[in-house]
C-alpha cells in the first residue's frame, strides 16, 4: 500500500500535487501540507513543488469563492451541513476584516468557510484572490523551508 502510494507520487509529481492541493482548497479534506512534505522527501524541486501547491490550492479556493458568489448561506449551510455557530464565526470575521480574512483561508474548514462567505457577501474577487494567493504562498514557503532546514540539519 505504502509503495503504490509512493509510486503514485512519483508518477504524477507535479500534476498530483496541483491536483491534490487543489482538491484540498475545498471541501475535500485533504491535507496538502503533509503532500507537500511527501513530495519534497522523494526529492521534487522544492520551488517548483511549492508555487505548484499554491497554485493548485489557490485554484480551489477561487472554487469556494465563486460557489459563494452563487449561493445564499441559507442553501449553503443546509447543503455542507455547516454549523450556525461556523457560519457565525465566519461571518464576524468577515465583517470585521473583510477581504483580508482571505489571508488565513489555508486554516482547515474555516478557511473553506471564510471563502464561501466572503463570495456570499459579493467581496472584491480580485482583492480576495491576490490576498488568499499570497496567504497560501506563504504558508507553503514556511513548510517548505522548514522541511529544508530540518533535512539539512539532520541529513534526512
Amino acid at each position: 500500500m505504502v509503495e503504490t502510494l509512493i509510486e503514485f507520487f512519483k508518477d504524477y509529481g507535479y500534476w498530483g500535487m496541483g491536483i491534490l492541493a487543489f482538491l484540498s482548497g475545498t471541501v475535500v479534506p485533504i491535507a496538502s501540507e503533509a503532500l507537500l512534505l511527501i513530495f519534497l522527501g522523494l526529492g521534487m524541486n522544492a520551488v517548483g513543488i511549492t508555487l505548484v501547491a499554491t497554485l493548485g490550492n489557490t485554484l480551489g479556493g477561487i472554487t469556494c469563492f465563486m460557489l459563494g458568489s452563487l449561493a445564499s448561506k441559507e442553501w449553503l449551510m443546509r447543503f455542507f451541513k455547516i454549523p450556525e455557530k461556523r457560519m457565525k464565526r465566519a461571518d464576524k470575521l468577515i465583517q470585521k476584516y473583510g477581504y483580508w480574512t482571505a489571508s488565513i483561508s489555508f486554516v482547515p474548514a474555516l478557511g473553506e468557510t471564510l471563502l464561501v462567505m466572503l463570495g456570499i457577501m459579493r467581496v472584491d474577487k480580485t482583492k480576495v484572490i491576490v490576498v488568499m494567493a499570497i496567504g497560501k504562498l506563504i504558508r507553503y514557503a514556511l513548510i517548505t523551508a522548514t522541511f529544508l532546514g530540518v533535512s539539512d540539519h539532520f541529513g534526512f
